[in-house]
C-alpha cells in the first residue's frame, strides 16, 4: 500500500473518530504530505513542554506524577505525545474543538444506566443481607469474587495490586516459554498471605506491643543512652525494640512509622530521630529484595536484588561491630550517629531506587533505564554515583549477555520478556510465499520500546538489524562467528559498548549481503523475474501467446491448467528464456478476479475495509483466460526475504498489464492483418470504411504509445536505477528499501496505485478488444470464403488447363461481384454506421478523460514523469486544445 493511501485512510479515521466534517480530509492529507521530511528530527524539549502544559492544567500536581511514572516506565512516544499536547494547548480552535467533543461524549455516557453488576465486571455477585451472619468459607469466597471484580481487568481501572501484577507476569512468561519449561511459581510458604509472617528479613509488625511498664526515665542520662544504643541497633538490624516500637506504613514502600518512649530525653529522642530514616529505608529494600527476588521480575532484578543484599550483609556486619562496641560500653548515640552517616546516605539512596522501580512496574531494560537516569541525576554527589553506577552495573550483567547472543550469534535467550527484542515465533519464513501482507522482515523480530535501556536507545536499530542479519544467516545453514566478539560491559563514561555494536553491525551486514549477493546470486535471480514478469525478452511470450490463442478465448472455467503449464514449458524451449537456469520456477495461475480488484484488495490490506472485502469472496465475474492469466514464481529461502509474496504480487499486477495491452495490440494488429486485401475490393474508398480504419490507427497508437512509455520510460530506467543501487547498498534492509522503491515506483508510474486512472484506462483497453471484435464479425459476414476454398481446390487438383483457367477466372469474377454488392448493402446499413460513430465518440471521450486525469494528478502531485504519457499521446497537442475548448464551453454553459 503506498504512503499516500496510508495517510489519507488515517486522516479520515481520525477525523470519524473525533466526528469531525470529513470534508477538509484532502486538505488535512495535503498538508501532511507536504510536511514529510526525510531526515530525523530532534528530540523536544519535554521539560519546557511539561511546564507549559502544567501552567494550563487543571490538577498540575497529579499530571507531573503521572509524567514520572510513565517515564518511569520507558513508556514509548512519551516525549512525543507531551510535546504533542503542548503544541495542542497553543492552537485555541483545535483544543476547543477536542473539548467540545470529550464533553459530548461525556454528556452520552452519562445518558447510559449503570448497574454495580456492570461496575464490578460480574453480574454473579450476590450481597447477604444486611445483619446476617457469613461462616468464615462464605467470607473467604466472597472475598476472592471481590478481587476478581476488581482486579486488573476491572472496568473501573483500578491499579493493579502486587499480587495480581505478579500473575500477569507469570502468565506472560508461561506464554512465551515451552510448557514443558514454565516459569515456577513460588513455594506456598511464601505466598505472602502472612500465614508466615515470621519467614522475612523486615519488621514484623504487631500492633498489640506496648512500651513497658518502667519508663526510659527511670535511669540515668548514661544509662538512657545505653539502652536506646541498644535499640536503635536492633531497629537498624530489623527487629522491633523496648523503647522504640514499629509500625506498619501506609503503602507498601512507604516511610515505616516509629513511635518512641515519651518518657525519653528530649536530646536523645532528636539524634534516635535522626537515625530512624536509615531503618525505614533498610525495611523498604529488604522488602523490595524478598520481592523482586521471585523468579517472574526476571535476571535484570534478579542481579539488582543481588547487589542490593551485598550492600546490606555489609550493613549488617557493620551493625554487628557497632554492638560489640555497643557491649563494651565504647558506643554513643552521638558517635553512632557519626559513624553511620555514609549509610543513612547510601541507604536512602537505595530505597529511592526501590520505591521508583517497584512504582513504574519496571522490569529488564526500563529498570536499567531508570537506575542510569538516577546515575546521571546524582553527578556531584561521589556517594550516590558511585552507589548508582554499582548498582547499573550489576544489574546490566545479565542483560549484556542476552545482546552478546543477540549480536554475535542472532540467537535470542530471554525467559522472562526483558530484552529490547521481542521474536514471533507465529511468522515464518516459509509464510513469505504464502501470504501478501506477510511481514517476516519487520515483524518476526521487533523492537519494545519500553525495554530498551536509555544507554542503548541510540543503537536501537543497529541492534534489531544485527541480530536479524545474523538470523537469516544461521537460517541458511551458515555458522556464525563474529570476529570481534567480546564481553560487553556497562561503563556511563566509557561508552565502549557502542563501538562493539558498531563493529558487530558491520560484520553482520557485510555478511549477509555477500551471502545474498554473491553465494546466491540474487542479481540473477532479479533478472530472472524480470524477464518473465516485466517481459525484458518477450519473444518467449509471442510464442506462448500463439500457442495459446485459442485456449485464452475461452472461460476461465473450461481452461485446463495443465495443457496451459505444457505450452508455455514448449514456449520456453522455443526462445532464449531457454538459457534461464531458473525457468522451471515460472508457474501458471489463473486468479478468479481481474486487475482493478486485485488492486482494491491490496489497497484495503491494514484497514478497516479489510474484512468486508474478504467476507464478500471471490468475485462472479466471468472472466476468460485473458483477463485470468498471470504467471507465478517459486522462490526459495533466502531469496523469498527479498522476493516476497508481496513483491511477487506487484511483479504480477505489472505483467498482468502488460500481458493485456499486448493482447490488444495483437488484436488491433489481426484486425489491420485482415482487412488489408481490402483495398482491392474498392471498399476502402468508403467513407464508413474509412473512418474505421482512422479508430483503429488512433486505438492503435494509443497502445503502442503507451506500452512504449511503460516498458522504456518507466521500467527501464527504474530497474537501471535499481541494479545502479544494489551496487552501492551497504545492507540487506537498503537492498529491500531500493527493491519496494523500484516497485511502488513501477507501479505508481504505470498508473496501477490509483484506481480511477486504472479504470479509465481499462475502459479503454475494453472499447479497443470490443471493436476488434466488431471489425471481425464484419469481415466473416463478408463471406469471401468461397473463393478461397475453390482457389485452394483448383490447386490441389494439379496443374490446370486452358479452359480451367478460364473457367477459374470466370468464378472469381463472379464470387467478387457477389461480394461487392454484399459489401455495398453493409456499408449502406446505417446501424453499423452508428456503431463505428460510437466506437469514436466513446473513445473520444475515455481519452480525453484519462488525458485530463494524468495531467491533474503529474500537476497536483508532482508526479512529472507522467508528463511523458501526455507528450507521448498528444504530441501535437490536438487532444489538449480539445480539453481546453470543453472546459471553456462547460464553464460558460454554468456561467449562463
Amino acid at each position: 500500500m503506498s504512503e499516500e493511501f496510508r495517510i489519507h485512510h488515517n486522516v479520515n479515521q481520525l477525523l470519524q473518530l473525533l466526528k469531525v466534517d470529513k470534508g477538509k480530509a484532502e486538505e488535512h492529507t495535503e498538508t501532511l504530505l507536504k510536511s514529510r521530511t526525510p531526515f530525523v528530527t530532534t528530540q523536544v524539549n519535554t521539560h519546557s513542554s511539561a511546564v507549559k502544559i502544567c501552567e494550563k492544567a487543571s490538577k498540575p500536581k497529579e499530571f507531573l506524577q503521572k509524567y514520572e511514572e510513565l517515564k518511569s516506565k520507558n513508556v514509548r512516544n512519551l516525549d512525543s505525545m507531551i510535546h504533542f499536547l503542548s503544541n495542542l494547548n497553543n492552537k485555541p480552535s483545535l483544543h476547543a474543538t477536542l473539548t467540545k467533543n470529550a464533553e459530548e461524549r461525556g454528556e452520552a455516557a452519562k445518558m447510559i444506566p449503570i448497574s454495580p453488576s456492570s461496575i464490578l465486571g460480574t453480574s454473579n455477585i450476590t450481597l447477604p443481607p444486611s445483619g446476617s451472619k457469613l461462616t468464615p468459607k462464605e467470607i473467604s469466597e466472597l472475598r476472592s469474587t471481590l478481587e476478581k471484580a476488581t482486579g486488573p481487568s476491572s472496568a473501573l481501572g483500578l491499579i493493579p495490586s502486587a499480587e495480581s501484577f505478579r500473575k500477569t507476569l507469570r502468565e506472560q512468561h508461561n506464554a512465551r516459554r515451552p510448557r514443558q519449561h514454565p516459569i515456577p511459581s513460588s513455594p506456598y510458604w511464601l505466598a505472602g498471605d502472612n500465614s508466615r509472617k515470621y519467614l522475612t528479613a523486615d519488621f514484623v509488625y504487631d500492633s498489640s506491643t506496648q512500651h513497658p511498664s518502667v519508663p526510659v526515665n527511670d535511669f540515668s542520662v548514661h544509662m538512657q543512652e545505653q539502652e536506646i544504643v541498644k535499640d536503635v541497633i536492633a531497629i537498624l538490624s530489623g527487629f522491633e525494640a523496648i523503647y522504640i516500637l514499629v509500625r506498619p506504613p501506609e503503602d507498601k514502600y512507604g516511610s515505616r512509622r516509629f513511635i518512641l518512649d515519651p518518657s525519653m530525653d528530649v536530646s536523645l529522642s532528636e539524634m534516635v530521630k535522626l537515625l530512624l530514616p536509615i531503618a525505614s529505608s533498610h525495611s523498604i529494600v529488604t522488602k523490595f529484595i524478598e520481592e523482586k527476588s521471585r523468579f517472574e521480575y526476571g535476571q535484570v532484578n534478579h542481579a539488582l536484588t543481588a547487589a542490593m543484599k551485598a550492600i546490606i550483609r555489609e550493613h549488617r556486619s557493620s551493625l554487628a561491630q557497632l554492638d560489640d562496641l555497643c557491649r563494651n560500653e565504647n558506643l554513643t548515640l552521638q558517635r553512632l550517629l557519626f559513624l553511620l552517616q555514609p549509610t543513612l546516605a547510601q541507604m536512602s539512596k537505595l530505597a529511592e531506587i526501590a520505591t521508583a522501580i517497584d512504582k513504574g512496574h519496571c522490569i529488564g531494560g526500563s529498570v536499567l533505564s531508570l537506575l542510569h537516569n538516577k546515575t546521571l541525576s546524582s553527578i556531584g554527589n561521589k556517594v550516590a554515583e558511585q552507589l548508582c553506577s554499582y548498582l547499573t552495573q550489576v544489574a546490566s550483567v545479565p542483560y549484556l549477555e542476552m545482546l552478546e547472543k543477540w549480536i554475535y550469534r542472532g540467537q535470542i535467550n530471554d525467559p522472562y520478556g526483558e530484552f529490547m527484542v521481542e521474536e514471533n515465533k507465529k511468522i515464518s519464513k516459509e509464510k513469505l510465499q504464502e501470504e501478501y501482507n506477510d511481514q517476516y522482515w519487520e515483524m518476526r523480530y521487533t523492537l519494545c520500546r519500553d525495554r530498551i535501556p536509555v544507554f542503548l536507545l541510540q543503537s536501537a536499530e543497529k541492534i534489531l538489524s544485527t541480530g536479524k542479519y545474523l538470523n537469516v544467516v544461521r537460517e541458511c545453514g551458515k555458522q556464525v562467528h563474529c570476529p570481534g566478539a567480546r564481553e560487553i560491559v556497562y561503563n556511563m563514561n566509557k561508552k565502549e559498548y557502542v563501538q562493539q555494536i558498531e563493529e558487530a553491525h558491520n560484520y553482520a551486514s557485510q555478511l549477509l549481503l555477500d551471502l545474498l549477493m554473491q553465494e546466491h546470486n540474487l542479481k540473477w535471480r532479479l533478472k530472472s523475474v524480470k524477464r518473465y514478469f516485466l517481459l525484458n525478452e518477450g519473444d518467449f511470450l509471442l510464442h506462448f501467446m500463439d500457442l495459446t490463442e485459442d485456449e485464452m478465448k475461452m472461460p476461465m472455467g473450461d481452461i485446463m491448467p495443465t495443457r496451459l503449464e505444457a505450452l508455455l514449458e514448449l514456449a520456453l524451449r522455443m526462445s532464449t528464456a531457454n538459457q534461464d537456469q531458473y525457468k522451471d520456477d515460472l508457474r501458471i495461475v489463473l486468479l478468479n478476479y481481474d486487475l482493478i480488484t486485485q488492486l482494491v484488495r491490496i489497497l484495503s490490506i491494514d484497514t478497516n475495509e479489510e474484512s468486508t472485502i474478504k467476507a464478500l469472496g471471490p468475485t462472479e465475474l466471468n472472466l476468460s483466460g485473458l483477463e485470468s492469466f498471470a504467471f507465478d514464481y517459486t522462490v526459495r529461502w533466502p531469496w523469498s526475504l527479498v522476493i516476497s509474496k508481496k513483491s511477487l504480487t506487484k511483479y504480477q499486477m505489472l505483467f498482468r498489464h502488460l500481458f493485456y495491452i499486448k493482447h490488444v495490440e495483437r488484436q488491433l494488429s489481426s484486425v489491420w492483418m485482415t482487412y488489408k486485401n481490402t483495398k482491392r475490393e474498392n471498399v476502402y474508398s468508403k467513407p464508413w470504411f474509412m473512418e474505421a480504419c482512422m479508430i483503429r490507427q488512433r486505438m492503435y497508437h494509443f497502445i503502442y504509445s503507451f506500452q512504449y512509455y511503460m516498458m522504456f520510460e518507466v521500467l527501464e530506467p527504474n530497474w537501471y536505477t535499481l541494479e545502479s543501487n544494489l551496487e552501492t547498498a551497504h545492507n540487506v534492509d537498503e537492498v529491500l528499501d531500493f527493491h519496494n522503491d523500484f516497485l511502488q515506483q513501477c507501479l505508481k508510474d504505470c498508473l496501477l496505485t490509483n484506481t480511477q486512472l486504472l479504470k479509465i484506462l481499462s475502459k479503454l483497453l475494453m472499447l479497443c478488444v470490443s471493436f476488434c471484435n466488431f471489425m471481425q464479425s464484419l469481415n466473416r459476414q463478408l463471406d469471401s470464403k468461397m473463393l478461397k476454398e475453390s482457389l485452394e481446390h483448383s490447386t490441389l487438383s494439379g496443374p490446370p488447363t486452358k479452359s480451367e483457367v478460364k473457367f477459374q477466372q470466370q468464378q472469381v469474377a463472379t464470387t467478387s461481384k457477389e461480394v461487392s454488392s454484399h459489401l455495398d448493402e453493409l456499408i449502406s446499413n446505417e446501424e453499423y454506421q452508428g456503431i463505428v460513430r460510437t466506437f469514436e465518440k466513446n473513445f473520444t471521450e475515455k481519452f480525453l478523460e484519462l488525458l485530463d486525469r494524468v495531467s491533474f494528478i503529474s500537476r497536483e502531485q508532482g508526479q512529472h514523469v507522467m508528463y511523458n504519457i501526455i507528450y507521448r499521446l498528444d504530441f501535437n497537442g490536438y487532444y489538449m486544445n480539445k480539453l481546453q475548448q470543453s472546459s471553456v464551453t462547460s464553464s460558460s454553459t454554468g456561467n449562463n
